[in-house]
């Protein structure tokens, strides 16, 4: 299968908006030294379930509006078929928590190893995007630097957002 037919601007969006919106549920969570592997997956497969509803809600209503009608059993099936992809976004980030954490590494540390590979994934995506639209050379580094600094900048988020840490300067 071609790499275009493959990633596709649909999947690559619904990735990227994945990668984006967990990595900022993972950093503004707080407490992962009290949960359990259990927990945590919880954490991480929660809010792509939420993703998948939301767009098979939104998608199923935007139909009906431009159909002029309810859609049929069918047509509600292929909907939930067409996002259901959405749903394994859910797998590389619990995977890896899942392997580090038997390979003994805190739930802690497995978050900032999944928001790191996050930011990994943008720089991919933002590469994929530029070698698709031709681009070469230091064009095309652009485009992988544009996907890390978006990753970079979710980061930030974290300082900024640390509960007692950033704001106080490490006061509870």
């Amino acid at each position: 299968m071609a790499i275009g037919s493959a990633f596709g601007p649909v999947v690559v969006d619904r990735v990227v908006y994945g990668t984006i919106t967990i990595m900022c549920v993972l950093i503004v969570y707080d407490g992962w030294s009290r949960l359990k592997l259990l927990d945590v997956l919880g954490v991480i497969i929660g809010p792509i379930v939420a993703m998948f509803l939301s767009h098979v809600f939104s998608s199923a209503l935007a139909q009906q509006v431009d159909l002029g009608r309810r859609l049929t059993g069918g047509e509600s099936v292929a909907t939930i078929r067409a996002e259901s992809r959405f749903l394994l976004l859910a797998v590389p980030p619990s995977l890896l928590t899942v392997v580090l954490s038997v390979a003994g590494v805190s739930l802690t540390a497995c978050i900032q190893i999944i928001l790191w590979a996050g930011v990994a994934s943008l720089g991919f995506w933002g590469g994929l995007a530029g070698h698709r639209a031709g681009l070469i050379g230091w064009r095309l580094a652009l485009f992988v630097l544009a996907g890390f600094v978006v990753g970079a900048l979710i980061l930030a988020i974290q300082v900024l957002l640390q509960p007692g840490k950033a704001v106080t300067g490490g006061v509870a």
